[in-house]
């Protein structure tokens, strides 16, 4: 038969064997030898990877995104092959050993190296199940904090890794760091000297890895089942060499959701990718304290200036700052507190200021905001007209001052600056010509109805003789104010009086109204400008449970100032990379935001100044600011939000909408089976699999309720998502507990 009757070109080349069958013979094509060799390569190849790839790993690569090929919820799957291995390793020794033959005791070797493939597949599935129980609250001591700072300054200083693990004597890190706390314990020197050697430029979050929709698509499948049937005994954590303890069933929080993750590592981020405002969101008790804390020791040992204020006057975050501040090596912080006020400072609200305007919005901030803004427009005029009278009259202005004036009436402040003026403007013979003038005036029983015939009598022979030659802007509002309806002034500045009675009354009216030259009260007077222009840190405790309101007009004013500071740097042309840093720390900032604060997220990082706010839930905001509207303009200045455990709805919303979404892939299969109604047996079966993705939470909203004590997500400027953990430091602790830097892979 010829190669074309058997189907093949007669040019064809390709091989053939040539078989005689009873049907006649055919051709039977082979591969090539070559091509065959090849493809064993190729298949031993892709064995020999599988064999250290884990089994249940639906991904197929450990780099993989959320791929839907597979079920992540193998990866926790029973152990089947322990079965496996408790037989081939008797099994193989009865071979090696107890068989007889040349071929008995490979034939167990082959058994027993099966069996330990097997018990290294093993191995790894139960430790990732040991994985799933999460972890335990960390601690830490100041040595380790140390280690960080000092791992973050080398980053900067660009020093290499081999300087990192070793000094120049050959001492480790931790001994080092130990040496130096012991030192500042003892008051002989700094832990972690703030401004020398290189500069700090990056921020340490605590503990975490990197949150993928990998883990969503874990996460995903795991919320199909009850994952406590997946943990494992703590002996067989032990067992295959997972030594961390992981939360117990009388903990807060499913372990489960750091559990999905690889292995963690100290979170580092630049400070240059930090971006505009931090939000740090959390219920009661949830750990969101513990992260302000964390940041806050950070910020003081980098030397930045810092400006802490507490509506709780809580005293482990107290207690941060002052210990923070000897473990730098920096001067004692500057502190305020009305319930304490002999172990303080006095601060001056309107120590520094450009223009009297100024001094008027600050007051301004405190007052609450009216529907129409009449009310306060015409109370910050009414500010206006005072302050710009004490300046002119050289006095400075006050809270105590200004209060006292708006009560009593402007009368005094009106006549003071009325006799300054026309002394230096009027007449030689000006007061006795006021007089004649209102013996004239009285005569004719002209204007009886005036309140201050005397003072009336004064303005008008200003406005005559002095005003066309010598006018001022200053004089002209005060005796329009002076004019005003009596009731109707009160009325309009009804608002006003107890915001500046709070802001007077008892202790507060020395301590925020400071007289310099007052001899008997010792303590310093300070202006916010001045505390930051020196480098220094100022921890403020407003005492918000026992007076709320006090507290909050406290915190008004305060960032009512350092607005004020901000918008001196841009005038100043101090901006951009060039200005220094401050940080601004507000806890429960519900207690205190408003106009400024919202001002100072919008514009004050270009002025140098970075905000990080804490608080509980978004409604809030919502019921300080008035509206929605507003609440959500806040927010939307803050760029970076780190998400402790969140209870409400309206919160979870916000949260997961700035987390954003990804792609959940779902798997359905069905299973259909049939018989015919003959007597002959006719079955039929068929199995139908589906897959399908839908667009979800990258983080679920159910699962941000879920969130164990000192675990976070953090949505940081540039849209990654980290999952974490922040271990709680002990001030008092000199030990080193986290041990050293492990780097994020």
């Amino acid at each position: 038969m010829s190669e074309e009757k058997a189907g093949l070109p007669a040019d064809s080349g390709a091989p053939g064997v040539l078989e005689e069958r009873e049907s006649g013979p055919s051709v039977v094509e082979t591969r090539p030898r070559a091509a065959f060799t090849e493809e064993k390569k190729r298949s031993f190849r892709a064995w020999g990877r599988d064999l250290f790839r884990p089994r249940a790993n639906p991904f197929g690569r450990s780099d993989a995104t959320n791929d839907p090929d597979g079920r992540a919820l193998a990866l926790w799957r029973p152990a089947w092959e322990g079965s496996v291995v408790a037989a081939a390793f008797p099994l193989a020794a009865f071979y090696a050993w107890g068989a007889e033959g040349a071929w008995a005791a490979p034939l167990g070797f082959c058994i027993g190296a099966f069996g330990c493939v097997r018990l290294f597949d093993v191995v790894l599935l139960l430790r990732r199940r040991a994985k799933l129980s999460g972890k335990a609250p960390a601690f830490m001591g100041w040595g380790d904090l140390v280690i960080r700072m000092r791992h973050m300054q080398r980053r900067a200083g660009g020093v290499g890794k081999q300087r990192e693990e070793k000094g120049s004597a050959g001492v480790s890190r931790e001994d080092a760091a130990l040496s130096r706390l012991r030192g500042v314990l003892s008051g002989e020197d700094a832990l972690f000297a703030a401004g020398a050697g290189a500069p700090v430029k990056e921020l340490w979050l605590g503990l975490g890895f990197l949150w993928t929709p990998v883990h969503a698509q874990r996460l995903f499948e795991l919320s199909t089942v009850a994952p406590e049937t997946l943990f494992v005994s703590p002996f067989v954590k032990k067992l295959v060499g997972v030594r961390e303890k992981g939360l117990g069933p009388g903990d807060t929080g499913s372990p489960v959701l750091h559990g999905v993750g690889d292995d963690e590592g100290d979170l580092f981020r630049p400070l240059s990718s930090l971006g505009g405002g931090t939000a740090i969101v959390g219920t009661t008790q949830a750990g969101k304290g513990v992260m302000l804390t964390n940041l806050v020791r950070q910020a003081i040992l980098r030397g930045d200036p810092v400006v802490v204020i507490d509506p709780k006057s809580s005293k482990r975050l107290r207690n941060a700052v002052f210990a923070a501040c000897r473990a730098a090596g920096r001067a004692k912080p500057r502190e305020f507190h009305p319930a304490f006020p002999d172990r303080g400072i006095r601060f001056d609200p309107f120590g520094s200021f450009a223009r009297a305007t100024e001094l008027a919005t600050r007051v301004k901030a405190v007052m609450p905001a009216d529907t129409s803004g009449a009310f306060s427009s015409f109370a910050w005029q009414a500010v206006l007209v005072v302050v710009e009278g004490l300046l002119f009259v050289d006095r400075r202005p006050s809270l105590r001052r200004l209060a006292d004036t708006i009560e009593s009436g402007i009368d005094a402040l009106l006549d003071e600056c009325l006799t300054k003026h026309l002394t230096d403007f009027g007449p030689e013979d000006w007061p006795a010509r006021v007089r004649a003038k209102l013996d004239e005036v009285e005569e004719q029983g002209f204007r009886r109805g005036e309140r201050n015939l005397e003072l009336s009598v004064k303005a008008l022979f200003w406005e005559e003789t002095v005003k066309p030659k010598h006018p001022e802007p200053v004089l002209n509002r005060l005796i329009d104010t002076y004019r005003h309806d009596r009731e109707h002034y009160a009325k309009i500045t009804a608002s006003l009086m107890p915001v500046l009675a709070m802001l007077t009354a008892g202790s507060l009216a020395k301590s925020l109204s400071p007289d310099r030259e007052d001899p008997d009260d010792p303590r310093d007077v300070e202006t916010l400008e001045g505390i930051i222009g020196a480098g220094g840190v100022f921890y403020v405790g407003l005492d918000a449970l026992p007076d709320s309101t006090v507290a909050s007009a406290l915190g008004s004013i305060l960032l009512a100032d350092l607005t004020a500071l901000a918008g001196a740097r841009y005038n100043e042309e101090r901006s951009g990379a060039s200005v220094g840093r401050i940080s601004l720390f507000v806890d429960e900032v519900f207690n205190v935001i408003n106009e400024p604060l919202i001002e100072l997220l919008n514009k004050g990082m270009e002025a140098g100044v970075h905000v990080t706010v804490a608080m509980q839930t978004i409604p809030d905001l919502t019921d300080r600011l008035g509206s929605e509207a507003k609440a959500r303009m806040a927010l939307g200045n803050l760029n970076n939000l780190i998400a402790l455990r969140t209870k409400d709805r309206a919160t979870q919303d916000f949260v997961a909408e700035t987390f954003g979404k990804t792609t959940l892939w779902q798997t359905e299969v069905g299973v259909t089976t049939g018989a015919a109604a003959h007597v002959k047996p006719n079955f039929s079966a068929s199995v139908t699999k589906r897959m399908s993705g839908m667009r979800d939470d990258i983080v679920p909203r159910d699962w941000l309720g879920r969130l164990p004590n000192l675990e976070f997500f953090a949505s940081l400027s540039g849209g990654k998502l980290y999952k974490g953990r922040i271990p709680i430091l002990i001030d008092t602790d000199e030990g080193v507990k986290l041990g050293p830097v492990k780097e994020l892979s």
